[in-house]
């Protein structure tokens, strides 16, 4: 099993994250992707993964970094990119979530300009996108459909509700990558409902799922509140075998496929 979406070089793994890595492959996952949001995280990551076999980095630029002009940081990130252990661009995207001090339209330009800039860069280097959307699935949507991407899309994280995750199905090469979150109590007024994250998972085809631990934020509901770790992965795959109605034993074959599918590098 892999997780594909991690950041195990914050400050918070430094006293243990050897340990970190020995319990993640104990418990069978062998491979890990380490995820930068900026130019320097994505440095670290490359640094990280270079000192571990089976962990591979992506580099990217988060949407928050964009709040003016695009352009200088793209030409070093293509630099960083050349690494062989990076196998993805990302993570980049929208993000128009309020919690982070709101969004103004000049904002959403600037966002979706280094956006489309990393999908360019993507296609440029034959490299997967692994997309951050928070708040903005319909102006992603917009964007995905208009420009055509040649290489694989995962969606980090996904939150889409019903009706827009039915229209991202649409799109050829498109994944869904899942975490913790999904195992939280759905609200009450949610349930069975379009906003009911559950009912999004039970769309999407095996095909076409990720598992991912975004570590270490969102650990699973048996975890909360505690840092989490690539470990807690195996709880968001139960939740999807659940979800899907399948087997630990299928969800593993698939998700290998998945990973060798996508991230080719690896």
């Amino acid at each position: 099993m892999q997780d594909i979406h991690t950041h195990l070089y914050w400050e918070s793994y430094d006293s243990d994250r050897d340990e970190v890595i020995a319990r993640a492959r104990e418990a069978g996952i062998h491979e890990m992707l380490v995820v930068g949001t900026t130019l320097e995280e994505s440095r670290k990551a490359i640094a990280l993964v270079s000192q571990h076999e089976n962990i591979f980095a992506s580099v990217g630029i988060h949407p928050n970094e964009f709040r003016g002009e695009v352009g200088e940081y793209l030409l070093e990130l293509e630099e960083i990119a050349q690494d062989k252990k990076v196998v993805a661009i990302g993570e980049c995207g929208l993000d128009y979530s309020v919690s982070h001090g709101g969004i103004d339209e000049d904002t959403k330009a600037s966002q979706k300009k280094g956006f489309e800039e990393q999908l360019a860069l993507a296609d440029k280097l034959a490299l997967p996108v692994i997309i951050h959307c928070r708040d903005a699935y319909e102006d992603l949507l917009v964007i995905l459909k208009e420009r055509v991407v040649r290489v694989p899309i995962v969606m980090h994280c996904y939150m889409g509700n019903t009706d827009v995750t039915k229209e991202f199905l649409k799109l050829p090469n498109l994944f869904f990558s899942f975490t913790g979150n999904i195992t939280y109590p759905v609200k009450k007024n949610l349930i069975g409902t379009g906003g009911d994250i559950t009912e999004t998972v039970r769309l999407i085809p095996k095909e076409r799922v990720f598992i991912e631990t975004d570590c270490p934020f969102l650990a699973p509901q048996v975890m909360r509140g505690k840092r989490n770790e690539p470990v807690y992965a195996l709880y968001t795959a139960e939740k999807v075998c659940e979800l899907l109605g399948i087997t630990r034993l299928d969800l593993d074959v698939q998700l290998e496929e998945n990973f060798r599918t996508v991230f080719k590098r690896s």
